[in-house]
């Protein structure tokens, strides 16, 4: 099922990356679990399940000058999980987006979002991404290379560039990790917008 999200950052340009992002990392994602469903979706058989991915980081490939925290060793992922629909899972994704599943590997720009509440709930601090052109498969030596939308790409596609939506993981597809990092240290970081949750407790 394929399933839409709005993003919590600007992550289209290089810019938007070296402006938001803490750390840019390579990580694996190791395990993950299907959270409890509402006692109500429960009875129902209806409703989403969400899931838990855990990412273990192997390289910190970029960091912004001012980071709110160091980058973490391993930390929690917010994937796409299932619709449940007469009692039974539906994988979702997002269209020409990673689910983030186990034993595949991501470029991911990364931000740390201080402890927050909305609506009277109370969210722990933690680090998520900045939206969906901020998260890259890399399995290989190439990037585009891994899982997207749940199925294996053996190798990289090359988006139009004239594509309205083209974006810096479009322009980097079938690069090197190398290249994508002279992209963001050659950028400009600009003036930080009131986005997500919160921005910086520091700030």
């Amino acid at each position: 099922m394929i399933a839409e999200g709005s993003d919590r950052y600007p992550n289209v340009t290089a810019e938007d990356w070296v402006t938001y992002a803490d750390h840019v990392v390579i990580a694996t994602a190791v395990d993950d679990e299907a959270l409890p469903l509402d006692e109500e979706d429960a009875a129902n058989g209806e409703g989403a399940v969400d899931r838990m991915v855990t990412m273990q980081v192997d390289d910190v490939v970029w960091t912004s000058a001012d980071p709110c925290r160091e980058a973490p060793a391993t930390f929690e992922w917010s994937g796409w999980g299932w619709a449940l629909k007469n009692g039974e899972r539906i994988e979702m994704a997002a269209e020409d987006e990673p689910r983030v599943e186990v034993d595949h590997t991501y470029v991911m720009a990364l931000v740390y979002e201080p402890e927050f509440t909305d609506g009277g709930t109370l969210y722990p601090a933690s680090w998520g991404g900045l939206g969906s052109d901020a998260i890259i498969p890399y399995d290989g030596t190439e990037l585009g290379v891994g899982e997207v939308q749940g199925t294996v790409q053996s190798e990289a596609t090359s988006p139009d560039p004239d594509a309205v939506d083209y974006s810096l993981e479009d322009e980097m597809t079938g690069t090197s990790v190398e290249e994508l990092v002279t992209a963001l240290n050659d950028a400009t970081p600009g003036t930080r917008g009131d986005f997500g949750p919160t921005w910086r407790a520091n700030d």
